[in-house]
């Protein structure tokens, strides 16, 4: 079979509304895609590597599945993730789960950090490619396909489809997932193509963070936040700003800089800055992004409590 490059959303900021829309939780994992014949099951990356070592459960899984159905060729897109709830996947967990290469430690880490397959679409049924079908034709094929199994399979999951918006809004922001994906129930599968028929809209939490230095090289600033009376870095944002607003506030650091580390130019806490982000992972954001100057606030305003609430909302 031809590997296929997947097809990618758009990212938008409203969910779009309609009933030409319908609507899946966006999982934070390993996109992938499985490929099933006669001879073999394959893991096959977005960048289309093979994954097959890094998770032999998931292969042994799709084996036992097709071994007494006559199903193959069969192709499933979806999402590797090491769950935490059911709308929420640990992305620093999957990452751990990729970066294992010894077999023994790959074996070990099958039942303490066990990785799920979440199938949103079906690509390919019996040999039949039905990427020139519907969404809504491909999402009842692949409903039919998880009604004849058995109850007790494990590491496979049919991602629901739901059609109210904010349902499944209301569940993401509960468990804290990552946002949700609005797809066209009419649209057909386009490899490799970021699509506007598929959206996805990130769950973000915004907060307040100090302004704490400025690496010259990798064009980043360095912000922090006020943790048992001291300031704890817990991140680097470059993404959000407009030019004038960089070049401002590079100018500030530089004039008021009071330690070069290499590339890196510190200043005194003062510049407070309004960031969105994804969550706190290991002390340390995912996907920051810089909203605006918060001239209103004092640095003592900005703490690592105040953060840890925006997660717990």
């Amino acid at each position: 079979m031809k590997w296929l490059k997947p097809m990618l959303p758009t990212l938008v900021t409203e969910i779009p509304i309609g009933n030409e829309w319908c609507y899946q939780v966006k999982y934070d994992g390993f996109r992938a895609m499985i490929y099933i014949d006669d001879k073999e099951t394959k893991i096959i990356s977005r960048n289309l590597n093979e994954l097959d070592d890094q998770f032999p459960e998931i292969v042994q899984c799709f084996q036992r599945l097709t071994e007494n159905q006559d199903v193959s060729p069969i192709i499933f897109d979806g999402e590797l993730c090491v769950l935490e709830t059911e709308n929420k996947a640990a992305f620093d967990k999957i990452q751990k789960r990729g970066r294992l290469k010894d077999k023994e430690k790959i074996n070990h880490a099958k039942n303490t950090l066990p990785v799920t397959f979440l199938a949103f679409d079906l690509l390919m049924f019996k040999g039949k490619p039905l990427t020139n079908q519907p969404l809504h034709e491909r999402q009842r094929q692949l409903n039919l396909f998880f009604s004849s199994l058995n109850s007790d399979i494990t590491n496979f999951r049919e991602v629901k489809t739901y059609d109210d918006a904010s349902f499944i809004w209301n569940l993401v922001k509960k468990e804290g997932g990552e946002g949700i994906v609005a797809k066209q129930t009419k649209s057909f599968w386009e490899p490799g193509k970021r699509s506007k028929h598929w959206l996805k809209i990130k769950n973000l939490l915004i907060a307040s963070f100090v302004v704490l230095a400025y690496d010259e090289k990798n064009a980043f600033f360095h912000i922090g936040c006020v943790h048992n009376d001291e300031f704890k870095m817990i991140g680097k944002v470059g993404q959000g700003f407009s030019k004038e607003e960089k070049e401002a506030l590079i100018t500030i650091i530089k004039k008021n800089c009071t330690k070069r580390e290499q590339s890196i130019l510190y200043v005194k806490p003062s510049i407070c800055i309004e960031v969105e982000f994804l969550e706190v992972s290991k002390n340390e954001l995912r996907h920051p992004k810089f909203r605006r100057f918060r001239f209103d606030k004092q640095w003592e305003d900005c703490t690592w409590e105040k953060v840890q609430k925006q997660e717990q909302n």
